[in-house]
């Protein structure tokens, strides 16, 4: 009975509106008085859902990503992208790509490349000639690039919350963004010849991408410090957050010098409530996650599936299913705090890698940042490109499937990926 209406509480709470963290660290209150177990369990189980030393990791990104929306990378990252591939057909919605997966290499972040991008790129394809929701869509299905390539915020959460290793989970994000990246770029190129948006008629110039290699060379930089000198031994992933946070202070104050003492202050403040919001919702998870475990939840979720079928298609299926049907109306964090206690342990019965789950599920939920009604990264690029919401979804039907078509290779296909391990 106390689960029914632990259950029944969270779900009542989240239909009217309550905040995820709110709603569930409510819901498991409830059920603690209801179900007799002492009200300490209460705050030592949200403590212990944030007293885990990879979450350190998580400010440090999250501030980093700031300074570097503040610091002039991404302009630079961006002309250097169309110095490269920006005279094809299509040329500035594949810069726009190419411009979201460098920046996510950089700032961890879906909703900040969404962004920064967006703010740089939409005006400039609008100016070209491009339909103001197609570059809105560009940019809305390649920001959630920035949650698959390293460093990644949903990574760290996902090898805290299973024991996996998170280099393991860097070394296979790596392929798997740039993969469909590439999805995303096909789509562009074709959508655009179809379109007739044209590159202007302008010719390659070397001597132009060397200038712009010179310029980006110090933000391209963060890339390669943070994400090699995790691979290399040099730091694990938190200190790299550590690493990246003074590289992002010094190369925006004292090289590019478009990063200013207020901005500096404001990119701290905004990161303060950004991680306050977030480890809220992670804290009262971990009161969420012991009634799931009290309850032998997870444990009955393996047996029912096992029961109806042991065909390990069927039980991905069905996973991604919910997960991509979760990613419509659910936020992202809480997906993941919420739905790995559950399907983890039935990842695990049927021998699929968790590591290639890892990434799968990364990529699942990083597709539902582009999926209305809740797509963080829709009602993102909506709010900076001033693009009504209605024709941003219409414009990204294509770009979406393509997503998520590459998600089911990645899922029923994992050697893909387990090629690159």
């Amino acid at each position: 009975m106390s689960t029914t209406i632990f259950f029944a509480s969270a779900v009542a709470m989240f239909l009217i509106g309550v905040p995820m963290g709110v709603a569930i660290g409510l819901a498991g209150v409830i059920y603690i008085f209801m179900a007799g177990i002492p009200e300490m369990i209460i705050i030592q189980r949200i403590f212990a859902g944030v007293d885990v030393a990879a979450l350190m990791a998580i400010p440090f990104f999250i501030l980093a990503g700031n300074l570097m929306l503040r610091g002039g990378l991404a302009s630079r990252i961006i002309q250097l992208a169309n110095a490269s591939v920006g005279r094809i057909a299509g040329g500035l919605a594949i810069v726009t790509v190419i411009g979201c997966m460098f920046f996510a290499a950089i700032s961890g972040s879906a909703v900040a490349t969404a962004a920064a991008i967006g703010s740089v790129m939409i005006p400039a394809m609008v100016k070209s000639g491009y339909d103001r929701a197609y570059a809105g869509a560009v940019v809305a299905t390649a920001s959630p690039l920035g949650n698959i390539i390293p460093p990644s915020v949903l990574f760290i959460l996902f090898g805290s919350m299973t024991s996996t290793s998170i280099l393991e989970l860097y070394w296979l994000g790596i392929p798997a963004g740039i993969l469909m990246g590439l999805a995303l770029i096909v789509v562009a190129y074709f959508t655009a010849r179809k379109r007739g948006y044209v590159s202007g008629g302008q010719q390659f110039s070397f001597r132009e991408l060397i200038t712009s290699f010179r310029n980006a060379f110090w933000a391209l930089g963060v890339a390669v410090i943070m994400i090699g000198g995790v691979f290399s031994g040099w730091f694990t992933p938190t200190e790299s957050g550590v690493v990246a946070v003074v590289y992002a202070i010094t190369i925006g104050l004292f090289v590019y010098r478009d990063l200013t003492w207020k901005d500096l202050r404001e990119a701290f403040f905004e990161s303060a409530k950004l991680t306050g919001t977030l480890m809220f919702i992670v804290a009262n998870a971990g009161l969420f996650s012991y009634i799931l475990t009290f309850e032998r939840i997870p444990q009955k979720i393996v047996s029912g599936l096992l029961a109806v079928t042991n065909s390990e298609f069927l039980i991905l299926a069905l996973v991604t299913a919910v997960l991509l049907v979760a990613g419509t109306f659910m936020e992202t964090i809480a997906i993941m705090l919420i739905m790995v206690p559950m399907f983890f342990p039935v990842i695990q019965a049927i021998g699929y890698d968790p590591v290639v789950f890892g990434v799968v599920l990364t990529v699942n939920l990083s597709i539902g940042m582009v999926t209305p009604p809740f797509g963080v990264c829709l009602y993102t690029t909506a709010s900076v490109g001033g693009i009504r919401l209605d024709r941003l979804v219409m414009r990204a039907l294509w770009p979406l499937g393509a997503s998520i078509a590459v998600l089911c290779l990645y899922t029923f296909v994992p050697e893909i990926l387990l090629f690159f391990k």
